[in-house]
């Protein structure tokens, strides 16, 4: 078994070749936030929640797909991060029908945690407030199109398990 050794926020791992920063982190008691991540399925960097900057690269990368490397200098909480990551969970708010307050799932969310997490209590951007409807097409499922975020999970999870 191959072992490669990195940096994260300061703490030195080592973690078997092939697996994600992501992976990493976890091992390493460093938290990530995530969305679209879900154990038992293959990741897809959906929600780009789980952007770190590493030593050496001009962009962010997606930690829940970007294998681990000899020698990587990883930071997860940096202020631009925080920065880029906020942005994004009030994107999400903004361009879907979240209103935490009138959610039957209200203290009992993930993306309210997520939210919580990086800080946003609020979006500086326009709610859009579309007019999405509930599928209930399938006879062991339904989605409720005003909630979803657009993460993939469910259609990994069809599809894989």
């Amino acid at each position: 078994m191959a072992v490669k050794t990195l940096t994260i926020d300061g703490k030195e791992i080592a973690i078997e070749a092939g697996k994600t920063i992501l992976d990493a982190a976890k091992e390493a008691g460093v938290p990530i936030p995530t969305l679209c991540h879900m154990e038992g399925v293959h990741d897809v960097g959906a929600c780009r929640l789980c952007i770190v900057e590493a030593a050496g690269t001009p962009k962010l990368l997606p930690a829940c797909v970007t294998e681990v490397a000899e020698g990587m200098v990883i930071q997860t909480q940096t202020e631009k991060l925080q920065n880029y990551r906020r942005m994004a969970v009030e994107l999400i708010f903004a361009e879907g029908n979240h209103v935490c307050s009138i959610c039957v799932a209200n203290g009992n969310c993930e993306l309210q945690d997520v939210a919580v997490e990086v800080g946003m209590d609020h979006s500086r951007f326009t709610y859009r407030f579309p007019d999405r409807g509930v599928d209930l097409s399938h006879s062991q499922f339904g989605i409720d199109h005003n909630r979803c975020v657009l993460c993939t999970r469910c259609v990994r999870v069809c599809d894989e398990v």
